[in-house]
């Protein structure tokens, strides 16, 4: 299995601090979003790992990375627009450099926001979607979703962060409707369930092993 490296991304507001994990002959690969910069949001975010850590067990490549303005990534922090220009440079660099021909956009809270923003704007370079609470009252949350493409939306019912009923509604009105996954007692970063996302991301993740 391949350890991580450190990787430049050039963004639009500079290059973008990232690691990348590939296994040899392996071109699908899951891109991870980290939660908001400016409430320590970071690429070494626990959920974001573990997410990292259920593709890699699967045999998938990975690449998290983080934000323009978070860690050693170039730029300042652009309210969610920028983000998004940050998120389709990096996708477009693990398929132009990286040579990825199936990406898994993910990504956690005001990540997931960015990913799914971006996922619909940029529906042909993505495989999948997968939404780990997202912040839907803190980006404009779409009404459709990228026809073809399966989205998975994971939501701990006493998320403190998230309002649980705003995602719940947002998951019923959208189409075509994700997968729709609740995880019973847990909040918002999953404390004590860590081992319970895991287990669920490998299991909704494996539908893309047979893709390498």
């Amino acid at each position: 299995m391949g350890a991580e490296r450190v990787v430049g991304i050039p963004g639009t507001a500079g290059a973008l601090d990232a690691r990348v994990m590939e296994i040899e002959g392996v071109k699908t690969g899951l891109v991870m979003c980290h939660p908001h910069p400016l409430f320590s949001g970071t690429m070494d975010n626990k959920v974001v790992t573990t997410a990292v850590r259920a593709a890699k067990g699967l045999g998938l490549n990975t690449l998290r990375f983080n934000f323009r303005g978070v860690g050693d990534s170039e730029g300042a922090h652009d309210n969610g627009v920028g983000e998004q220009q940050d998120v389709a440079s990096v996708v477009t660099y693990a398929k132009e450099v990286l040579g990825w021909e199936r990406i898994v956009l993910a990504g956690f809270s005001f990540g997931a926001g960015m990913a799914c923003l971006c996922g619909c704007d940029h529906s042909e370079m993505i495989g999948g979607l997968v939404l780990i609470a997202p912040a839907v009252h803190h980006f404009d949350a779409p009404t459709t979703l990228p026809q073809g493409i399966e989205t998975w939306v994971l939501m701990g019912d006493a998320d403190e962060v998230v309002p649980f009923d705003e995602v719940e509604s947002w998951v019923q009105l959208v189409v075509p409707q994700p997968h729709w996954l609740v995880f019973e007692g847990a909040g918002h970063f999953f404390h004590g369930r860590i081992t319970d996302l895991t287990s669920t991301l490998t299991e909704e993740l494996s539908v893309f092993i047979d893709s390498h």
